[in-house]
């Protein structure tokens, strides 16, 4: 078989198990609104015990794709069926998946759901699904079961085959290498940018029935994709760089949102690092770059791997930092204003009792006591935003920090007092003409 294009299945392990694979999208895979839960999931072992490290897989969706091959003759609806085997080696690094992909556009080949129900190949995995289906915990009667899936595994392929859908032939090594053929070209000649969609889709139909996003977000689709692979020596190393470089394109654009927002992290950096490590080790492995190009790039990630740590480290630094110094500033802003509660609350004893009733001061009006405690928060988070801001940036810049410390600390305590008095006298000004207002209404 003659594959054109190579693409990865994150495998952090090393080892896939094909035992797990299902229908990994099914409606909308950028558009969660878009859903299909008709699928099909058929995995067993088809030469002996029913979870037999060598099996057939026979899985069918209805997708939604973005990327629609043309707009004016597709709606972007398809169908895909994947029909594979994975072959039975007592060394798990022999353990291949070989089979292919089936695709074709809905609204070509669907009408209602009568008539669909009509189709053979609907018609074959339905039925194949209800044995699957009645085998579970069925022990005693799986010999039979098998022999009845394998009858309608043959079936199926054929079935498929002779409908004459795009086809796409793919071979998964047991590290996640996905080697995969052009589509095939039944009904007519397809563009070269069409041949690619096409591959791309049933490379990750296939990405997504066998990985779940464990070290990076779902929407990352692009985190790895497929790239023109070729036999050759050149072209085995071509096709290993490309795939490096997607990750450390994934890592870059993470880096530089992490330098330009700094109150941002990503763990997927880490998740993204593991991913290189364990692509590398399997390049290597299967002889697709030489012993010089993985150690380059192994002491690559080890390098990438420490600028993230240190970044980590510092942006850590940055939130302990600040989260400390709000905290700190909330305790004083919420002494002040029980200090200043308490203080009112003796300024306004004129306004109730015990006094003599011709002695009570009027009270003040409902407008008026809003407006009164409008203008303490007012100025409570005035002076806190203010002065948190400025003791965190102050922070967090080394050089201000040491100049804080001797200009404001070591010559005289009194130097801290009036840069604060400073930095917020238009804040201590309202503050003042409010506590003598106060004052001076209540013994007018």
């Amino acid at each position: 078989m003659e594959y054109q294009h190579l693409g990865w299945i994150p495998c952090i392990s090393g080892h896939l198990d094909f035992g797990l694979m299902k229908p990994g999208i099914s409606g909308g895979f950028t558009n969660k609104d878009i859903k299909d839960n008709k699928t099909n999931h058929i995995n067993f072992g088809y030469l002996a015990q029913k979870d037999h490290h060598a099996r057939r897989v026979m899985l069918q969706s209805k997708v939604n794709w973005q990327d629609r091959l043309n707009d004016e003759e597709y709606d972007g609806s398809f169908r895909v069926f994947v029909v594979a085997e994975a072959s039975q080696s007592a060394c798990m690094d022999n353990r291949e998946l070989l089979g292919s992909v089936y695709v074709y556009a809905t609204s070509e080949q669907e009408g209602s759901k009568a008539e669909n129900r009509e189709k053979p190949w609907f018609q074959t995995i339905h039925e194949a699904q209800e044995i699957y289906d009645r085998s579970n915990g069925n022990v005693d009667g799986w010999d039979e079961s098998r022999s009845q899936l394998n009858r309608y595994y043959d079936r199926l392929k054929k079935e498929l085959e002779a409908m004459g859908f795009w086809r796409v032939d793919f071979k998964a090594t047991s590290g996640g290498l996905v080697y995969l053929s052009a589509p095939t070209e039944q009904h007519r000649p397809l563009s070269d940018n069409e041949k690619y969609l096409i591959t791309r889709q049933a490379y990750y139909y296939i990405k997504y029935s066998l990985h779940s996003h464990k070290h990076h977000q779902a929407e990352q689709d692009s985190l790895t994709t497929i790239v023109p692979y070729a036999p050759s020596t050149d072209g085995k190393r071509d096709a290993a760089l490309k795939m490096l470089c997607q990750l450390k394109r994934e890592l870059t654009h993470i880096k530089r949102t992490l330098t330009q927002e700094q109150g941002l992290y990503s763990d997927d950096a880490l998740g993204i690092l593991s991913y290189m490590g364990s692509l590398l080790t399997t390049l290597h492995t299967r002889k697709l770059i030489d012993g010089d190009l993985y150690q380059r790039e192994g002491r690559y990630i080890d390098s990438l791997r420490s600028s993230f740590q240190v970044q980590e480290s510092r942006t850590r630094n940055f939130r302990s930092i600040e989260d400390s110094t709000r905290s700190t500033y909330r305790v004083y802003i919420g002494w002040t204003l029980a200090l200043v509660s308490l203080f009112f609350g003796i300024v306004a004893r004129p306004f109730y009792a015990p006094v003599a009733e011709n002695e009570l001061m009027a009270i003040p009006s409902f407008g008026e006591l809003a407006l009164f405690v409008t203008l303490i928060l007012l100025v409570a988070t005035l002076v806190y935003t203010k002065l948190s801001a400025h003791m965190i940036s102050t922070k967090l810049d080394e050089a201000s920090v040491r100049y804080f410390v001797q200009a404001r600390y070591h010559p005289s305590s009194w130097r801290l007092v009036g840069s604060f008095l400073e930095d917020n006298k238009t804040a201590i000004f309202v503050l003042m003409l409010l506590v003598i207002g106060a004052i001076s209404a209540a013994f007018i």
